[in-house]
């Protein structure tokens, strides 16, 4: 149902979809979202970089698809 790099909603919370069962340390029924890292800050502006990503396992069925994306340029 989802693939990687789908944006998901987990309880209202936009996510990335990063991994899925069968993949290293994701469970059964699973995926892997990333929730991206708000506290990060560009180097242009004085950030450090090599930030740690935090990638969440949470039950396929707590995921529902996402709105398209808006792009922009």
């Amino acid at each position: 149902m989802f693939q990687n790099g789908d944006f998901v909603e987990v309880d209202g919370i936009l996510a990335v979809v990063v991994g899925s069962n069968g993949d290293n340390g994701v469970p059964e029924d699973h995926l892997a979202v990333w929730f991206g890292e708000p506290q990060g800050t560009r180097l242009s502006e004085g950030g450090t970089g090599n930030l740690t990503p935090i990638v969440w396992t949470v039950p396929v069925d707590c995921c529902r698809q996402a709105i398209k994306p808006e792009i922009r340029h």
